[in-house]
């Protein structure tokens, strides 16, 4: 029987010189052997033993990922109770919702950040009796009496081993497979979040399952840089890292994970389609500064391999040889740049990412496999094979189902799941865990698909964001801004058409790709609220436009009519306003609600929208309302 915290002693036992960790500080990087982590998970833990955690209990973790926020998940689960991951940038309301849904009775956070967040409001959370910091710089003035530091807890941990030696031994002989180790919760995307328990076994037959399917080694190089509240980003870079037992590296900040992922050059790389969609805008817009025209030109070669490939399933041999040319003159200096040299495969999931973006990647050289999985399934249900990456309609093929995994497809067209990886139940939710898992184990994943012969999947839109047209025509609108997204210039997309008999669309433009196009066509603008104005801008983001309502039946079906009006919003959707969750999924219903005026103003025959300061009355923009 396997736990988390045996897994970990099997590493530290066989493999104590090896490096565990390695973390970039002040510009250096800083390594961790499984032999140095060790004395640090069972002082950790001993210290949380003498503060009074005992089996069961929940300790909220909030930070970046670092190594020691890692080892304190450990040390947390060799006493048996539970870690709570938390997204570091959460505000105090939030954190309070979080600590008193999962019942939290420590908070081990990384800096002042989190602690100025829960410093004022320990007292609204009701278990919460201790915050522990890691980096305390800035709070030497602050009251201690709700707070501890990290090193203090390591010394009260030495001290208590003394008096307590098989504390510890105990305590991990005592955890099975169906002890509850984690509770993570869901992105909220359309609600409220859930805390979904996953055990022992869930975590760790799930990590085997991954392992198996993608032939994850040891010897793995991986960044660690999404929130360890993300299910699929904890189990990649923490259950996958206790089962193999490779090194897991930490960026120094979010500002330079670019430069430490290149100083690092992983193997392999998980990471959701917004990270993918960034790096290759930023690609475009360097493309586009540059003076030559290299780029275009190799990468038109690329492109028609990939294009022919998917047709027919083979390549000429000149068609071979270009690429090999491209591939020294072009991809394998622009992957080095980026940090993708090394890599041996890239997978991506959360959402869905547009054939645009996914035949880039595969086309310049780099093994890019899309997955499937929500907080409920430990982040993964599916992952692309070899006849999914190369379908020619495989946009939204999630591929086939991870061993131990059973997916099927209800009538009213919903997703679910059941298996190896399957959730416990949503914490303190009993009713909300009987709505989306039934007494055969299958879980509904609110997400609209079908299932083929072969049994892939297929994911076309979320249950709960369906429309309907006056006609009664259904419509998925994820489908249409997928669309929308595959073009460089547009970073989000929302699709309306509910009750109407034409579609619309709200468009965000991409700052950095529509900024590098302007300055080389030499338009001038003031920031990002005066470059979604332009009528330059409005063109160039028209051709997207043209091009998805030409496709409009492939993508939608026949009944589905085009895109009629859309308009440039005048900023970014926001996490602080609710309108993207943290993992930048779109609250439709937020969004509709806070802008009907402009849904209505779309369809009429109004040209301009004033959008006006709530409390002041002041015009902040003028939005253009464009026809197709």
């Amino acid at each position: 029987m396997e736990t988390i915290p045996s897994l970990f002693q099997q590493q530290y036992r066989s493999r104590t010189n090896d490096t565990a960790l390695r973390v970039k500080r002040l510009g250096l990087w800083h390594e961790w052997t499984w032999g140095e982590a060790s004395p640090v998970v069972e002082k950790c833990a001993y210290g949380l033993a003498s503060k009074g955690l005992s089996a069961g209990e929940k300790v909220a973790i909030i930070g970046s990922n670092i190594p020691e926020l890692y080892l304190a998940m450990v040390a947390v689960q060799a006493l048996g109770a539970v870690p709570v991951p938390v997204h570091p940038d959460s505000n105090t309301e939030e954190l309070i919702s979080y600590l008193n849904n999962c019942e939290a009775k420590f908070a081990i956070v990384q800096d002042q950040q989190q602690v100025d967040a829960l410093y004022n409001v320990i007292d609204q959370c009701k278990n919460l009796s201790e915050v522990i910091y890691y980096n305390g710089r800035g709070m030497q003035e602050y009251d201690h009496t709700h707070l501890s530091s990290f090193e203090e807890l390591q010394v009260s941990g030495e001290k208590y081993k003394s008096q307590h030696p098989s504390l510890l031994d105990d305590t991990i002989g005592k955890i099975t497979e169906d002890t509850d180790a984690f509770i993570l919760y869901t992105s909220g995307v359309s609600g409220q979040e859930r805390g979904s328990v996953h055990t022992h076994g869930s975590m760790i037959n799930t990590a085997k399952a991954l392992a198996e399917q993608e032939r994850i080694r040891q010897e793995e190089q991986v960044i660690a840089f999404m929130p360890m509240s993300y299910a699929a980003g904890l189990l990649f870079t923490y259950a996958l890292w206790l089962l193999k037992g490779f090194t897991v590296n930490c960026p120094e900040s979010n500002e330079t994970i670019m430069n430490d992922l290149r100083e690092i050059g992983p193997t392999i790389l998980y990471a959701p389609p917004h990270f993918y969609k960034q790096l290759y805008s930023e690609i475009i817009a360097r493309s586009q500064r540059s003076s030559t025209k290299s780029f275009n030109k190799w990468f038109a070669v690329a492109r028609g391999n990939r294009e022919k490939f998917l047709k027919t399933g083979q390549i000429s041999g000149l068609d071979s040889f270009w690429f090999k040319v491209g591939s020294i003159l072009m991809f394998a200096p622009l992957k080095n740049v980026y940090g993708l040299s090394k890599l041996r495969k890239a997978l991506t999931g959360g959402d869905i990412m547009s054939s645009e973006i996914f035949n880039f990647y595969r086309s310049i050289g780099v093994h890019l496999k899309k997955t499937y999985g929500t907080a409920e399934s430990a982040g993964f249900i599916c992952v692309q094979g070899p006849s999914q990456i190369n379908s020619p309609n495989g946009e939204f093929v999630m591929g086939t189902p991870l061993p131990g995994v059973e997916i099927r497809r209800f009538e009213d067209g919903e997703i679910a799941f059941r298996g190896v990886n399957t959730f416990k139940e949503y914490y303190g939710h009993p009713n909300a865990t009987a709505a989306v898992k039934n007494a055969e184990g299958w879980v509904r994943t609110g997400d609209l698909g079908l299932i083929d012969e072969q049994g892939s999947l297929k994911i076309s839109g979320r249950v709960d964001s369906l429309g309907k047209f006056g006609n009664g025509d259904t419509f998925a609108p994820q489908l249409v801004e997928n669309a929308l997204k595959s073009s460089p210039f547009i970073k989000d997309a929302i699709a309306v058409g509910e009750g109407k008999d034409s579609l619309a669309a709200f468009l965000i433009i991409d700052s950095d790709t529509v900024g590098s196009w302007a300055e080389t066509h030499n338009i001038r603008f003031t920031g990002y609220r005066d470059l979604a104005t332009k009528d330059e801008v409005y063109d160039l983001v028209s051709e997207t436009v043209n091009d998805v309502n030409s496709h409009i039946e492939q993508i939608e079906g026949k009944a589905c009519p085009p895109i009629k009006r859309y308009l440039i919003m005048h900023r970014e959707f926001n996490v602080e306003t609710g309108e993207i969750t943290r993992s930048r999924k779109i609250r439709r219903d937020v969004v509709m609600g806070k802008h009907k005026a402009l849904v209505d103003a779309l369809y009429s025959s109004q040209q301009a929208y004033d959008v006006t300061d709530a409390s002041t009355g002041e015009v902040l923009a003028t939005l253009k309302l464009k026809s197709a």
